[in-house]
């Protein structure tokens, strides 16, 4: 596989699956949001992103940064499904930014909810990945004006073992549905990436999202 020595979008090149860790030019959790955020700003409506993080010190700064620039666009509304980190934690995060987190919450630009109860709660009907299309499609009704960002961690499913389900999920990023009016970002710790995958799976996940890949 080609060598990865940035936070650019990348294309997946080659057989193996391995990476290299791109992180010894940065000398803080701090320096790399302050070098991805504005990537992930940029990112158009419809896409559907894949971010491989190292820890959770690093992807925390990264999603609270993200947020709080993201929410001041009127139109947009955030769903974020966290694993690691708790909602209450996500909170304390975002009101260190400096955001207003209940307000956002109360108006419908800011739904928090703990992905394992996402997962576990069937009278979501959403057992595995392949229902998150679905629970977007209710929280998207809630407000059709809004652009909807997504902001989900994907770890969980080395945990739940559902691994063929979201393997059928992450194959639709160049689907139909992409092309509506949200976008998501897939996160996966690094860990997890590597135990839930053989490196055949890893190679197709790679080549579902094409150029569509960041690794921290």
């Amino acid at each position: 596989m080609e060598s990865i020595t940035n936070h650019t979008l990348i294309s997946y090149v080659g057989q193996s699956a391995c990476m290299e860790d791109p992180n010894h030019h940065y000398s803080s959790f701090d320096d790399i949001s302050n070098d991805l955020v504005p990537q992930l700003l940029k990112l158009p409506l419809g896409y559907h992103c894949l971010i491989l993080y190292p820890n959770i010190e690093t992807i925390r700064k990264i999603y609270a940064e993200y947020i709080r620039l993201m929410i001041e666009e009127n139109d947009v509304a955030i769903l974020f499904l966290p694993y690691y980190d708790t909602t209450d934690k996500v909170r304390q995060e975002l009101v260190m930014k400096g955001l207003d987190v209940r307000k956002f919450e109360q108006n419908n630009s800011l739904t928090l909810i703990d992905f394992t109860k996402v997962v576990d709660n069937p009278y979501l009907g959403l057992p595995a990945a392949f229902g998150l299309k679905e629970f977007v499609n209710k929280i998207q009704a809630y407000d059709k004006n809004k652009n909807l960002v997504v902001i989900a961690d994907m770890s969980i499913y080395n945990h739940s073992k559902n691994i063929d389900d979201l393997l059928r999920y992450e194959s639709l990023s160049d689907d139909g549905y992409c092309n509506q009016n949200w976008r998501q970002l897939c996160l996966y710790h690094k860990l997890d990436y590597h135990l839930m995958f053989a490196d055949e799976q890893k190679q197709k996940i790679f080549d579902y999202h094409k150029d569509k890949v960041i690794v921290i």
